[in-house]
């Protein structure tokens, strides 16, 4: 938010303190503005409102920023179970503790010295499948090639078939591969793990390697457990286009990491995450790796509804928002770009409050006029997944990818 609107926000809410929806406003961007300690002075008469949630999560930021970790924890975590749309993944990171066993030892430091097992189970309200609006021949998918495995082990164990493996879904960006992950950790109750390559890679030649495999010893000796990877074409990158020695014995670890050699993945659910899956290595593709794929599209017709909905909820928005017709004219937007619709849409009945000096709701015409000024993110993916599907396919990787440009007829 900008500085100055902030400002004359702040001075608009000392005039008018019972206004509810502007103290929303106000604490939000000064939560976003990093100036915790007066977002939590503004926030508590939001506790006898609807947005205790907002009042909660103001008082963690500013117990983090006092150095009172313990707290702003309890805080978080029960900002979340009243409303689960406030989970910031960039603020639990802050909650991490200091003495993080992943972090680069310093010089002088042994990096052989002990230390605790370097990866942290997602502790967020679990969800499930049907906490996903929409988007059902996936979620079909997903119950065929993992739930039904884990939940149905007698019947695979009868023909040989064992649990666990690699899956690895791929698409455009921000259209919830991290949530879809999460809400199948759910419907198995199974403990789920989030690696990043931040949290992975080490200066100290070697300490790479130990560290990606203590992570998998955990979600092994934690089973059933989701191990999901973002952003696996990092860490599985392809061997022939890496330069660095130290990165090209990394990926070597993880493709042993990925076989169980010497140690036993059976229910292990290994879940990598990609934007580009023709980046990752081929030799992760093969059978007992991540030989099961999953194409996650842009959210379909009845999710995007149900996106919109949720980022409206808490704001001064009126009731009567055509939230289907939204939906049907936004084909191919990213659950991010829908946040960002709503976003914009807000911004525009927020500017015009502050010209006019009077609230109103936002409107039908806002969001017209915001969608004009959007174009899905989506388009640049799906241009450059056609020239795969067009060139690369003869192994038939991107049938999925190529049925559904023939639905949405992208030319």
């Amino acid at each position: 938010m900008n500085p100055n609107v902030l400002e004359a926000l702040i001075q608009a809410l000392a005039i008018s303190p019972d206004n509810v929806v502007l103290r929303v406003q106000v604490v939000e961007g000064l939560l976003r503005a990093g100036r915790a300690r007066e977002a939590a002075e503004q926030a508590p008469p939001l506790m006898e409102s609807t947005h205790q949630a907002l009042a909660v999560l103001a008082r963690a930021h500013a117990a983090l920023e006092a150095g009172d970790r313990a707290q702003a924890r309890e805080l978080y975590a029960q900002a979340i179970r009243l409303e689960p749309a406030r989970v910031d993944e960039g603020f639990e990171a802050r909650l991490e503790p200091d003495d993080d066993p992943w972090r680069v030892p310093t010089i002088g430091e042994d990096p052989d010295a002990p230390q605790s097992v370097p990866v942290h189970p997602d502790r967020r309200d679990r969800i499930t499948l049907a906490d996903v609006g929409g988007m059902e021949p996936l979620k079909e998918q997903i119950r065929l090639k993992i739930l039904y495995p884990f939940q149905q082990p007698h019947v695979y164990a009868a023909y040989g078939k064992k649990i666990g493996g690699g899956i690895l879904m791929y698409g455009p960006p921000g259209c919830g591969k991290t949530y879809l992950a999460r809400a199948t950790a759910g419907e198995l109750g199974a403990r789920f793990y989030v690696v990043t390559l931040e949290e992975v890679l080490n200066m100290w030649m070697g300490q790479t390697e130990k560290q990606l495999h203590r992570l998998f010893e955990t979600a092994r000796g934690n089973a059933p457990a989701v191990l999901f990877i973002d952003e696996v074409d990092a860490l599985g990158a392809k061997r022939s286009e890496i330069q660095s020695t130290h990165i090209r014995i990394m990926v070597s670890q993880f493709l042993v990491e990925m076989d169980g050699i010497a140690a036993n993945n059976e229910k292990l659910l290994v879940l990598g995450a990609t934007n580009v899956p023709w980046n990752v290595d081929p030799a992760l593709r093969r059978p007992g790796r991540f030989d099961r794929v999953l194409f996650v599209p842009p959210p379909d017709l009845t999710a995007r509804e149900e996106i919109l909905k949720l980022h409206a909820r808490g704001r001064k928005i009126a009731d009567n928002i055509p939230w289907r017709k939204i939906a049907e004219n936004t084909e191919l937007f990213s659950g991010a770009d829908l946040s960002a619709l709503v976003e914009l849409a807000t911004e525009g009945a927020l500017a015009e409050a502050l010209r006019s000096g009077r609230m109103h709701d936002v409107t039908p015409q806002d969001f017209t006029t915001a969608a004009k000024t959007l174009k899905p993110s989506t388009v640049e993916w799906l241009r450059r997944a056609k020239n795969y599907v067009t060139y690369s396919n003869a192994d038939g990787s991107y049938d999925d990818v190529a049925q559904y440009l023939s639905q949405i007829k992208m030319r």
